[in-house]
């Protein structure tokens, strides 16, 4: 029996080479579980660099709220051996150090056995550490009762992904719960929450779609031309990362998606429930009674 190769050739895999067998789920699971490892490596890796490089800003203004920056050193390495193909940006950058900070803190202050809880996502990894350190500060105990709320209490029944953090949670999750419970526990005068609003009021620019993204084919609900509901989520997460990697964790850009809303309209547009509006017809009917019928009959 022909089995898949562990060296990658490009080809088509053969009908023999992705049997639906165990040994085909062995060798997905060990890929899988070696491009988490890879990813984990990397983000460990950057948490100490930029630990051991960051330095005082002469001018007291740093890349952080700390008026740190990063040695002229590290940065000429890091440029010089071109390890922007591995990370992008030096601003990108801070995603995978604060990832590793967050999968250290995980394994050494909270559990080895909840590392197997966290996303291989690295946006879904630096918005969880944010639950932690916000702006990167030091974390507070109010932070890390909200961050063993997210990891460890359970919120459904079942032993598999039964908090709120696990493998499969997004970045846009997080920061939905984030934004919740960040309020909620926020300071309190007389039994009222104080919530800190947004300063981010600004409006910059307005995304637009063509109309026909709503426009189905009548009998079968196919979508002729016109954009799709893949190319808006596509276009939102680009957005949405982009923002992340520009804005470097300083919190001064927000990006105020729409995409549920519109996910929603776009499911109603594609099967419309016709029975709806022939139900409302029949029921604006007028009712005819029995002694007017029987007299026109």
């Amino acid at each position: 029996m022909a089995i898949y190769s562990d060296k990658i050739t490009f080809k088509l895999p053969s009908p023999a080479e992705v049997a639906l067998t165990d040994n085909l789920v062995s060798v997905i699971q060990s890929h899988h579980r070696k491009s988490r490892e890879h990813m984990f490596h990397l983000c460990i890796i950057a948490y100490g660099l930029r630990t051991h490089n960051l330095m005082k800003s002469k001018s007291g203004a740093g890349g952080n709220n700390q008026g740190l920056v990063y040695k002229p050193q590290f940065v000429d390495w890091y440029y010089s051996n071109n390890l922007e193909d591995v990370y992008r940006t030096i601003e990108n950058f801070l995603l995978y150090a604060m990832a590793g900070r967050l999968l250290n803190y995980v394994r050494w202050q909270v559990g080895k056995e909840y590392i197997e809880h966290l996303p291989s996502s690295l946006t879904a990894l630096y918005a969880i550490s944010q639950i932690l350190w916000s702006q990167g500060d030091k974390a507070t105990d109010a932070s890390r009762k909200l961050f063993d709320k997210a990891l460890i209490q359970p919120i459904k029944d079942g032993s598999k992904n039964n908090a709120f953090i696990h493998p499969h949670v997004s970045r846009k999750d997080i920061d939905v719960w984030r934004e919740k419970y960040s309020a909620k526990s926020s300071t309190k005068s007389k039994g009222v929450a104080i919530v800190k609003s947004d300063p981010r009021t600004i409006v910059i620019a307005t995304i637009k779609v063509h109309k026909d993204l709503f426009k189905f084919t009548r009998d079968s609900g196919k979508k002729l031309h016109g954009p799709k509901l893949t190319d808006v989520k596509t276009l939102t997460e680009k957005l949405e990362k982009l923002i992340i990697e520009f804005d470097a964790g300083k919190s001064r850009f927000a990006l105020d998606s729409r995409f549920d809303d519109v996910s929603r309209e776009y499911k109603k547009a594609e099967s419309p429930d016709f029975g709806k509006n022939i139900l409302a017809k029949e029921k604006s009917k007028p009712v005819i009674a029995k002694k007017q019928l029987s007299k026109k009959l």
